[in-house]
Formats: structure tokens, sequence, C-alpha cells
């Protein structure tokens, strides 16, 4: 077997392989930037090809810590990872090898690459931006509170952001910028207990600015969702302390989190205090943008000390919802008597004063639980009675919580480390930010937030990445996704409110939704590039009720919760159709129905070539998806009996002709089509500019937001054929080819043979992805007409987005969870080829060439599922006698059977 030796010397990297010779790189580490190591390390791997793994080797170098090593601008560079993420193998250092054998080598091998699929971890500290994404991404929750990935010592400040969020917690408040009244509903920052600190003598309290930086290690275990920290650190009297910490959010126990921090002196004895403090003074501070708004959002109401033990009641200001908070420290180091405590304005400081030895640890646990008004309308105020377990206690349940997740959800990966990593990473984070065993087991009255509970960007709202997010519960945790769309059901009133006011009919669900359901979009936003406040008309895009009519129906489908839909799904579906209906004009020139005042996906084009007024005629993707939705009502309806059909038409308000105009006007809504086969986009737009892409390329490099580059030149997107992201093309995301076709065919609209891959090349070629979504979107589209290729590149992309941050900083703000998801539905959905969108499970698997096998679960119409694929054959059991398709052919399966079927050549054994 290839395995690769890299040997560091102090100016240079010794490399070979046992059928080469070693080569030699010269390096100078502090002098050497990042981009310019990572292509060093890209150039070996160029010439050192076909490794199963890799050794690092050195001389005793004043590194940071073992083979991590302080390049240029104080970067500090794990070169073990770098060469694992870019090599795509495990590396190991010859230390961690008990002998020289090729078994050992082999087997301390593998146990990396499944540490490295589990987890992600990083060493060094770089304060800022690179610091805000690395919290992001180290986040704990568990679906009802989330707390970034910070240390215990770091405060609000531009460098770090502690931060604790709570499902459902929002605040509306009114800001002045630039003599413009905003009005901003937030995810609120809540008061944060997760403080702790220790200082030496009379010196400073331990800080990551005011003391020197040793090292600084984090590592994020997805199995367990523990975070653990190492740091060293040393003050100007060259005292050195090491401090251990792990904390987490209790997966079984929702409410609670525990943190549990040792420390140790390591050249020194003396006194030391060690603080902790249940902090009422947070505000929102984690985007940039948002800073100059009203981010004060909750008043304290009371504050309580005793012992070991702390209380905090506090209040939002306009939604009134309570806070509660109750803590208890312990350690091995004081008796609760010994707990000196303070209260101030709005805090509680402990703090515990002792003698510390050289050499000796010393530990300290501190257990939080928080309870919110809105899901404990009594007992928020009496969380000071509940009981608080030990670290331990707390650790070994929430444990177990996370392994029945995994059970369930986790994606296996054979022959791609790196997509088995980022695979784990998207999980764990979905079910960080929405969990079964608190969102479905609680009947939380909240959705998935565009940035989980990891951030503040898009002020912790929920969007249409729920047509992305839905199918992952729908799959996996059918329940929590029946939880979520209840969400929306209980927002019904407050769409058909807003459907009224604006002079429409039925329910139109706002573009951003928060605490009641009313539009949360902002009417202005700012531009980063010119400063200016420009008109934001996204709550034009109303294609956000289709989604949310889409995931209904995809329920449905999959888990056949008849009472569901009886009690609320058609009712959802009825009064979005109602909307639509209201929403269409007839046109007795073109002998069409039209949509005028509307947005689809892209968000680049918010006005027709020559129009003052805001919104687009026929957008495709939204007259194609309501054609759908009249299309899918029929269906439904005719499957249900007379009395349940009567009992939700009871509910409803409809005209004698709702039926008949469902019927005529999917038929005939206009699109614009032309000779190519090309579906306009909206119509107009085959009479917009083109643009010189290569050219913008060239001058701007990432041109993600060409919409904004252009305004700073003075131009508009709206008169170019630019798209933000997939836009028509999100069509054949939600339906199946043949199922459009059929639209296009009862709508009187030819199409060729090759439409699907003349509308794919034409759009991809304009568009800037300025949306991670937009990647999966044509990743799986390119995947499905044959262009495998480039179906791998954008979806390695995507995998890769929030991990490598490529959107230029967004990832700091809060991960995205649309994306997150979207990438596991792709993996099951078009490399794994099951297509869950009709009533029979039918599977074309289509792995990439360098997967071994793909393994899954999911649950389909109450059948359990297990898949196991590989290049050749599918292995599939199920706990139910069941019949699925594989390339159109119908195979029986018997309940605890494995089926073996040879999918390339449809051969069953």
């Amino acid at each position: 077997m290839n395995y690769l030796h890299v040997v560091f010397k102090p100016q240079e990297l010794v490399v070979y392989q046992a059928q080469m010779n070693n080569k030699s790189y010269p390096i100078t580490y502090q002098k050497i930037k990042k981009l310019d190591l990572l292509a060093l390390i890209k150039q070996i791997k160029l010439d050192f090809p076909h490794n199963q793994g890799g050794i690092l080797k050195g001389d005793a170098l004043a590194f940071y810590s073992p083979f991590c090593i302080k390049i240029a601008d104080e970067d500090v560079v794990d070169m073990e990872k770098c060469f694992a993420e870019i090599f795509n193998v495990p590396f190991v250092r010859a230390e961690a090898l008990v002998d020289d054998g090729e078994e050992t080598l082999k087997k301390t091998l593998a146990e990396k690459q499944q540490t490295i699929g589990w987890s992600i971890d990083y060493c060094g500290y770089n304060p800022g931006k690179a610091e805000y994404t690395t919290e992001s991404l180290l986040t704990v929750a568990n679906g009802y509170l989330g707390l970034r990935g910070t240390l215990p010592e770091m405060v609000i400040s531009d460098d770090t952001y502690p931060a604790t969020y709570l499902a459902g917690l929002y605040n509306q408040a009114i800001s002045v910028i630039d003599d413009h009244q905003v009005h901003n509903e937030d995810f609120v920052n809540a008061p944060n207990a997760q403080y702790i600190s220790l200082r030496i003598g009379q010196g400073k309290f331990v800080n990551l600015t005011d003391f020197k930086v040793i090292s600084l290690y984090r590592r994020l275990d997805f199995l367990t969702g523990i975070l653990s920290s190492e740091l060293q650190i040393e003050d100007e009297e060259r005292r050195r302390l090491k401090i251990d910490c792990r904390k987490f959010t209790n997966m079984a126990r929702m409410t609670h989190y525990s943190i549990e921090y040792q420390f140790c002196p390591l050249n020194f004895s003396d006194q030391i205090t060690i603080c902790t403090k249940t902090d009422g003074g947070t505000f929102n501070y984690g985007v940039e943008r948002y800073r100059s708004l009203n981010s004060y959002h909750y008043e304290i109401k009371d504050l309580i000390a005793d012992k070991h033990k702390t209380y905090l009641l506090a209040r939002t200001y306009q939604s009134k919802i309570g806070i509660g908070i109750s803590t208890e420290i312990s350690g091995d180091f004081f008796a609760p008597d010994s707990v000196e405590n303070r209260i101030n304005e709005n805090s509680i400081v402990q703090q515990v004063v002792f003698s510390a030895e050289q050499g000796n640890c010393y530990r300290l646990e501190k257990n939080v639980a928080i309870a919110i008004s809105t899901v404990f309308k009594q007992d928020w105020q009496q969380v000071d009675t509940w009981q608080l377990p030990n670290f331990a206690a707390q650790l070994a349940e929430s444990q177990l919580a996370w392994q029945t997740l995994w059970r369930e959800s986790d994606i296996v990966i054979a022959g791609d480390m790196m997509a088995q990593k980022l695979l784990r990473l998207h999980t764990y984070h979905l079910l960080a930010s929405c969990s079964p065993l608190t969102n479905g087991k609680h009947k939380l009255d909240v959705s998935v937030t565009a940035r989980g509970l990891h951030g503040e960007a898009y002020r912790g709202h929920i969007f249409w990445d729920e047509i992305f997010i839905l199918p992952f519960y729908i799959m996996h945790f059918p329940t929590t996704a029946r939880q979520l769309l209840m969400y929306r059901y209980r927002r019904l009133p407050a769409a058909k409110q807003a459907a009224s006011q604006a002079g429409y009919q039925g329910a139109m669900f706002p573009w951003q939704s928060g605490h009641d359901g009313s539009e949360q979009t902002q009417t202005l936003h700012i531009n980063p590039l010119t400063g200016q406040w420009d008109p934001d008309h996204s709550h034009l895009q109303c294609h956000i009720s289709l989604s949310i009519a889409y995931n209904v129906w995809l329920y449905w489908l999959n888990t056949g919760d008849k009472p569901f839909m009886i009690d609320y799904g058609l009712e959802l579906l009825i009064e979005i159709a109602k909307f639509w209906l209201s929403k269409t004009a007839w046109d007795a020139t073109s002998n069409r129905y039209h949509i005028a005042g509307v947005m689809g996906p892209d968000e680049f084009h918010e006005y027709s070539l020559g129009n003052k007024e805001a919104g687009l005629q026929d957008n495709a993707y939204t007259n194609l998806m309501v054609a759908w939705l009249f299309n899918q009502i029929d269906i439904i309806v005719l499957s249900l009996s007379k009395q349940d059909l009567n009992n939700i038409l009871n509910r409803v308000d409809i005209d004698t002709d709702f039926w008949q105009q469902l019927t005529t006007i999917k038929e005939n809504l206009a699109l614009s089509i032309n000779e190519q086969n090309i579906i306009g986009q909206f119509d107009g737009y085959f009479a917009l500019k083109e643009i010189d892409w290569q050219k913008y390329r060239n001058k701007y490099g990432n041109i993600y937001r060409l919409d904004r580059i252009l305004r700073a030149e003075g131009k508009s997107a709206d008169n170019y054929k630019v798209a933000k992201q997939a836009d028509l093309l999100m069509i054949f995301h939600n339906l199946s080819q043949d199922v459009v076709k059929n639209l296009l065919k009862k709508m009187n609209y030819a199409t060729s043979d090759n439409y699907v891959e003349k509308n794919f090349n034409y759009y991809f070629s304009r568009t800037s992805h300025g949306s991670t979504l937009s990647r999966v979107v044509h990743a799986s589209l390119a995947e499905n007409i044959k262009l495998s290729a480039l179906s791998w590149q954008l979806y390695k992309e995507a995998l890769f987005s929030d991990y490598q941050d490529i959107q230029g900083g967004t990832t700091s703000e809060g991960i995205h969870t649309g994306v997150m998801a979207a990438t596991l539905n792709m993996t099951i959905m078009t490399y794994g080829g099951v297509d869950i969108r009709q009533p029979l499970l039918e599977i074309n698997p289509s792995l990439p060439s360098h997967w071994r096998h793909l393994q899954f679960k999911l649950c389909h119409l109450g059948v359990n599922y297990q898949f196991f694929i590989t290049q050749e054959k599918l292995f599939v059991s199920c706990d139910r006698d069941t019949e699925i398709l594989v390339n159109k052919q119908g195979y029986r399966i018997s309940a605890g059977k494995i089926a073996n079927i040879d999918y390339k050549n449809e051969v069953v054994a």
C-alpha cells in the first residue's frame, strides 16, 4: 500500500513514498502565507498521487504545538489536518505509532479516519471574523438551546462572540438610522451563564487579548455533541496555566447545559480567584451590519444568589417573552459556603478564592437550566426549583440521546473521507437546530431558522429554506416534520390577514417569518459596497407559500398521515390556492392567465424592464408551481371520503366555482418560451442584455453578489440576464422531469426531447451562485442530465461551503441550514437515486465514481428501509413487506430479508 512520508525540516519539507524517490520542497514557515502553503500541499499531492494515508515526521521545530505551525500574519496552521483534507486520506504523527509495522500503521490510520469522520477541530486563535466562523461551526445545540462555540473566558467583542439562543425567542425593536426608522425583529441573544475565568493573585482575569496564547485546540464531537478545548496561556510574569474545558447542551433534557472547567498551574503556586457570571447584560452583536440597530432586547426582572446557586428572571421588551435561568456550580477545591456572590445591576458574579499548587489540577463544573415562557408558560418562573443533575449524569443521558438520533440519520460513505466528515457535520448541525427529541417531543412552536441556533444573520427568521430542510426530517423523523408544518398552520390566520390587507383572498405567507407569522422582511437594506440604503422588495417572493404547500404534499406523500391532511394540510393548501387564484388575471389578447407583482427565487431581479413598479410578471417557476399545486389539490381531494372533505370545506370559505377555477387556470397560465425551447425566467426576460461574465470575474474575482457590484457601478441587475441562484431550474429540483413535462403539456406548451438540458446550459452560464443553495440545485440537475463531472464539482463546493466559509465570511453569522440539508438530501435522492416524490419508492443509483458504497436509512409510508449501495448493486431491507421500483422495474421486498439487486443489469438475488 502507498503511504506518504512527510519530513519537516527547518527550511524544507522532504516527501517520499516507498516506490518513489524523495523530493524536497523549500519552505520558510514564518513567512509563507496560508494560500501559498495550501498551494504547496496541493502540488505535493500532484507529485505523489494515490496514497492510502500519510505519516508526519520532523525535527524539534519551534512550532505552536506538534505540527501546528505559525506562518505569516501569526496564522496557525495544523499541517496534519491540511495534508489530510487536501489528500482526502488520514495522516498521523510518527510519534503516534507504537512500532514500525504496517499493521500498526493501518490500524492507527483507520482510527484517525474515524476521528476525522466524526469531528471538526481547530488549532490556534484568530480573533475577528475567522474566530466568529469557528464559533458558528463549533456551536453546541439541542433544537431548543444553542451555545456558540466559544471558550468560557470569552466576552462579546469584535474578536469573539459568546451567545445563547433559544428557539422562538424573538423581540422587535425600533432604530433610527440616517433618518430612516427601522423596525427589526431580532433573534435575541439571551442572558449568558457561560462565563468562567480566573486570575492569579491580584492580576487580570484570563482572557485571550491580554495573555499570550501558547496553544489552543478545540474539537467538536458530532457523535456526542461535546465541545472540548485545551488552552495553554501565559501572563506578563510568564506564569503559565493549562485550562481544559468541555461543554454541551443536553439532548435528553433540552433546557439544560453543562460546562466542565479544569485548570492547572504549570510553573507556579499562588492564590487563584475563580470567577463565573450569570450575565443579564448581553445584547445582539453577531452581525456587523446590524450593529447600528437597537440591539438590547430584554430587561432584568429579578436576580438572586444563594451560595453556589443563582437565579435570573428577564422579559423581552416588546414580545413579552419571559426568560428564567438557574445555575449551580460545584468543584473539588471549594465548598458551597465559600462562594462569594455579588449582585450587580444586571448580573450575578460568583467568586472562589483559594491557594493553588503548581502541578495540581482543579475542577469546576457549572450546570444551567433555561426556560422561556412560550414553552413553559407557568414553570419558567420556577426554574430555580428545577433539578440540576451533575455534569457526568447529564453527559451520560445526552450521549444516549445523540446515539438514538445518529442511528436513524447517519449517512455512511466508503471511499471519500472528507465527504463523510462534512455530511456528518451537516447532519449534526441540522439535529442541533431542530431535534426530534426536543422540537417533536415538546411540540415547540418553531421552525428551522436559516442560520440555525448558531447566529443572528437573517435575524433568526424562517424562509423558503424549509423546502430544502423538510425532506431531511420527512425521510428520517416524520413526526418532527409534522411539527415543523404545524408552525406554519398556527400562523395561517396571520397569513390570511396579510392577504386580506394586500387585497387578496386566502393566505399570503411572509417571506421572513418569526414570532407571530407577520412579514418581517425589511423594506430597506444597506449595500455594503456603496453605504447607501436601497429598497428591499424581497417580500414579493410569494413563492414561499408554494414551498409550504410543497412540504405539506411531500409529507403527505411519504407518511400517508390522513389525520394531518384532514385537520390541517388540505386547509393550508386550499388557502394558499385561494391566494393564487385571486392573484391571477385574465388577458384576452394573450388568451392566458397572468401573475404579476412577484419575485422568483432569483433575488437579482425585482423590476421588469422599464417598469418603475417593483415585481415581475409571470415568473416561470412561480406559475409552474401554481399549476402543480392546483393539480395536486384535485388529486388529494379525490383520495378523501366525502365526509372528510365536507369537514374540511366547512372550515374554508370557497366560492362555488373554486374547483372549476383551479382547472381552468392551471391549464392556461402564461409562460414565455422562445424558439430554442428556453423557458423565460419571467415575462420580458429575453429582452434583457447579456453581460461579459469573464470581464467581471477578472475585475472583481468574487462576483457572487453581482447585483451589488452592478449597483456600485451605477447599473442594475434588473437590466441583465444574470441570476443569483437557480430560478426556473428550481422546478426540476422540486418535481421530476416527467411531471414538469406533463404540466407543460396540459398548459399547451410543446417541449423538445432535450429541453431540460437546453434550459440547464442556458441558465447555468448566467448564474453567479450568490446563494450556496444554487450549487446543490444545479448539481442535482447536472447529474440527472448525465453531467456527472459538473455535478460533483458543484456538490463538493456546496459540501465545503460552510466549512471553508466560501462566501466571504457569512458563516461567521451562523451556519446555513438550507444548504446543509440540501447536500444530505442530494446524497440520498440524487447519488443514492431514491425518489421520494411518488407513492412507490423508486431507486436509480448514480454514485460518484470514487465512492465504494453509500449506506443510509429512511422511512416511507411507515416502512423503515435500510439501503446499502455499491457501484453495481443495491442491497435493501425493511421491517414490513413492501414493493419498490428500481430503474422502473418493480421488486417485492420481504420484511427482515435483504434484497440484492444488480441495478446495472436489473437482476435480483
